[in-house]
C-alpha cells in the first residue's frame, strides 16, 4: 500500500510524493514446471492453459517413431499442500478410547476426510462405494464404523461371522487382519483370517470357534461356507475390499455365489480403480449405493515424482543396472507377465543384486517367503508382476521402477500408489521404460491428464474382460 500526497514548492508546481506503509508486498508467485524435457518448448506449467479446441502439445506425441529413443519427461511433484486433505480428530468420530489407543500405536491422531465421510454412510445402513486413490486409508475407512457398531452386539453362535471382508489374494487377507484384529481384540470382538491351501483339510476337520470378523479369499470362504462350516446368515457387513479385482471376470463367478448367500448384508465396496459395470448380481444394490470419493479417484498422484524414459527393448537390462546398482533405497520393480519377473529377479542376482520376486504362479509359501524377506528389509528389491500392485501396504518402497510399462490406465494407478502413501518416506519417485506402441498410447494418456488437470479416462478395472475383448478382437482381424 502507498499513500499519495501533493505539495507544492517555491515555483508553484505540484509535485508527488508516497508514502509507503510497513505491510508486505504480495508477490505474484512463480509459475512451476509440472512437466519438464530438453525440449523446453514443451514444458508444462502451473499458469498453462489451453483453449477448448486447441490441440494439447505432447512430448511423447512422436514415441512411435524410431528417432524418438532415449528421449524423456518428468512429471515434477507439484501443489503437495493443496492435495493434502482435510484431517479431523478421532472424537469427532464417536471412536471410543480403546479405539483411539490402538490408532496412536500406528501414529494415526486424526482421521482423513475420506474416512470421516465413510463414517455417516457405514453407520447410517448404505450400501457405500468408497474409492480413492490407493495410499489414503481405505481400510480404516471401512473398519472403524463397522467395528464401532459391532460393540455391544456381539453374536455368540459359533463359525458365524457378523462380517465379511472379501479380498482378492493371501498377502492382503493377512495385511487386512492384522490390522482389524489388533482394533477387534482392543473392544472384545474377533476377528479369523481364511484363505487357500488347507480347505481340504477343514473340510475334514473343521474348527469352530467365536468369529466376529472373517477376513477372507474368494475360493477360501465359498468352498468351507458351501460345506457348512461357515455360515453367513448372520453377516451384517459384507466387504468387497480391492473391489475393481473381485468384479473382474476372473473372481466374477466365485463373488456371484457368495452374494446371493447374503441378501440381508450391507455391502460396501472399497477401491482405487473402478469397473465401468458392476456384475448383475450386484445390480440391486448399484442404483441405492452411496459414494464416497475422493475428489482425486482416477487422477496420476502430484505427490512423487515420475520420469519416463523411450529406449528399446534391448536397452532396457542395462538400464536397470543403472538405475538400481549404486543405491540402497527400497525398491519394487514391475513387470507384465510371471516369465519376466523371474528373469529380472535371475538377471539381478548374478549381477550380485540381491532380488526378492513374487508373482501369480509361484508356489504360496515360497511367494510369501519371498515377500517377507522384502518386508523384513533382507532385500531391498522386490520383482512383482500386478500381484504386489493391489492393496499391498508398501510404505517403506522410495522408488517404482516399471520394467514393463502396463498397457491399462488402472494398472498404472496400482502400480504407482505403492509409493508416495500416507506415511511412506519423502522425495518417492517412479521410473517408467518405455518401448512398444501401446506403452506411448498410455503415456500419450498419462501427459493429456496432466496437463489438463484431469482424471485419466477410460480407467476400468475389470481388466480381464480388456483383455479378453482384444483378443478377440484380433481373432476377428485376423480371420
Amino acid at each position: 500500500m502507498s499513500l499519495r500526497i501533493f505539495f507544492r514548492n517555491n515555483l508553484r508546481k505540484p509535485i508527488e510524493c508516497r508514502l509507503y506503509s510497513a505491510e508486505p508486498q504480495v508477490k505474484p508467485e512463480k509459475p512451476r514446471c509440472i512437466i519438464s524435457s530438453h525440449r523446453t518448448k514443451l514444458n508444462h506449467y502451473t499458469n498453462t492453459e489451453y483453449l477448448k479446441f486447441t490441440e494439447i502439445p505432447l512430448i511423447s506425441k512422436g514415441w512411435n517413431h524410431s528417432k524418438s529413443k532415449n528421449d524423456s519427461f518428468t512429471i515434477h511433484p507439484v501443489d503437495v499442500d493443496e492435495h493434502r486433505e482435510e484431517m479431523h480428530d478421532l472424537e469427532e468420530m464417536g471412536l471410543n478410547e480403546d479405539l483411539r489407543k490402538v490408532l496412536r500405536t500406528w501414529n494415526v491422531e486424526k482421521a482423513t476426510d475420506l474416512q470421516y465421510r465413510s463414517f455417516p454412510a457405514v453407520l447410517n445402513g448404505k450400501h457405500t462405494l468408497i474409492a480413492a486413490e490407493t495410499g489414503c486409508g481405505k481400510t480404516l475407512a471401512y473398519l472403524l464404523p463397522i467395528i464401532k457398531s459391532l460393540i455391544g452386539q456381539k453374536q455368540n453362535n459359533l463359525n458365524h461371522p457378523q462380517v465379511v471382508v472379501l479380498v482378492p489374494n493371501r498377502e492382503l487377507a493377512y495385511q487386512v487382519g492384522e490390522i482389524a484384529t489388533n482394533l477387534s481384540d482392543a473392544v472384545g470382538l474377533k476377528t479369523k483370517v481364511l484363505v487357500g491351501g488347507r480347505t481340504k483339510k477343514l473340510m475334514m476337520n473343521p474348527e469352530f470357534e467365536d468369529i466376529d470378523i472373517l477376513v477372507a479369499t474368494p475360493g477360501a470362504i465359498g468352498k468351507l461356507s458351501t460345506v457348512g462350516v461357515y455360515k453367513l446368515s448372520e453377516v451384517r457387513f459384507m466387504v468387497l475390499d480391492e473391489a475393481d479385482t473381485l468384479v473382474d471376470d476372473s473372481f466374477v463367478e466365485r463373488i456371484s455365489s457368495l452374494v446371493k448367500r447374503v441378501p440381508q448384508a450391507q455391502f460396501i465396496l472399497c477401491s482405487a480403480t473402478l469397473p465401468k459395470k458392476l456384475p448383475d448380481v450386484l445390480a440391486p444394490i448399484e442404483m441405492g449405493i452411496q459414494h464416497v470419493t475422493s475428489s482425486r479417484l482416477h487422477k496420476p498422484p502430484m505427490n512423487i515424482t515420475q520420469k519416463f524414459l523411450k529406449m528399446t527393448r534391448s536397452a532396457k537390462p542395462s538400464h536397470l543396472l543403472q538405475v538400481v546398482k549404486n543405491c540402497n533405497e527400497p525398491k519394487l520393480i514391475f513387470t507384465n507377465r510371471n516369465e519376466t519377473c523371474n528373469w529380472v529377479a535371475m538377471f539381478l542376482r548374478e549381477n550380485n543384486i540381491p532380488c526378492s520376486n513374487i508373482n501369480g504362479e509361484m508356489n504360496y509359501a515360497i511367494r510369501i517367503d519371498q515377500w517377507n524377506q522384502f518386508v523384513a528389509g533382507k532385500n531391498k528389491i522386490l520383482a512383482a508382476t500386478d500381484v504386489g500392485s493391489r492393496g499391498l501396504n508398501t510404505i517403506q518402497v522410495k522408488h517404482v521402477i516399471n520394467y514393463n510399462f502396463p498397457l491399462y490406465a488402472a494398472d498404472y494407478l496400482h502400480r504407482i500408489g505403492r509409493v508416495g502413501r500416507t506415511g511412506s518416506p519423502d522425495s518417492c519417485r517412479v521410473t517408467n521404460f518405455i518401448s512398444g506402441p501401446e506403452e506411448v498410447q498410455l503415456v500419450r494418456q498419462i501427459e493429456y491428464a496432466i496437463r489438463k488437470n484431469e482424471p485419466l479416462q477410460n480407467v476400468d478395472g475389470n481388466i480381464t474382460n480388456m483383455v479378453q475383448k482384444k483378443i478377440l478382437k484380433s481373432f476377428k482381424e485376423a480371420s
